[in-house]
């Protein structure tokens, strides 16, 4: 857990690593009537989904993730949709509290991937899964394997790009929401952490 103070509001960041079972009774632990607010890296439509995963079904999954969680299983069991997402809905909703989306809703991040990525960047993207599974990544843990496949994934300059302005947009989200709280719990990707505390420790506006 990484604790900020914005505004006078206690903004307490939980690093998650997305698809390890094992996260999934960590965030609950964590949830309490202490907090005021709740948010997750996910946009609204996202959480929908996790919030309706038992009557949608088996989630569809791309290659590359299904390399991801592959590998990620050396750690420990695996699932989609991350558990450490599940725990938080779940459990909020158990408390009958909401969860605030951090991440751009699908239309805005559409909008955005189309400007940054190029054509030819997308046709690297399809054949990266091939790529990932010859690769060696950093398997010491899982933060670091998530890390060094984050690296990997978002190589290109577009996807890079996309990365930090979901990042910026995600630490102008908790800025927003810590102006109306106490205490905010906020459960993000650990790949994203780095780069949302940099800019809110920023004294500039993010």
């Amino acid at each position: 857990m990484i604790t900020i103070d914005i505004d006078g509001c206690r903004v307490d960041i939980l690093p998650v690593i997305k698809g390890l079972v094992s996260e999934y009774e960590r965030v609950k632990d964590v949830v309490n009537e202490s907090y005021d607010t709740f948010a997750v890296s996910l946009g609204k439509e996202d959480i929908l989904a996790v919030g309706l995963r038992n009557d949608l079904g088996v989630q569809e999954l791309e290659d590359l993730d299904h390399v991801y969680l592959y590998l990620l299983s050396r750690f420990g069991k695996i699932d989609a949709p991350a558990p450490a997402f599940s725990a938080l809905l779940d459990t909020c909703n158990d408390l009958s509290h909401p969860v605030a989306p951090l991440d751009m809703d699908e239309e805005s991040f559409s909008v955005v991937y189309c400007d940054l990525i190029t054509t030819l960047e997308l046709l690297k993207e399809g054949r990266l899964a091939r790529k990932a599974v010859k690769k060696s990544f950093d398997m010491s843990s899982p933060e670091a394997f998530v890390l060094s496949w984050d690296s990997f994934v978002n190589n290109s300059k577009g996807f890079r790009e996309l990365t930090k302005l979901r990042e910026k947009y995600m630490a102008n989200r908790i800025k927003l929401l810590a102006k109306n709280s106490k205490r905010l719990l906020a459960v993000v990707e650990t790949e994203r952490v780095k780069g949302i505390l940099s800019l809110l420790r920023d004294d500039t506006d993010v």
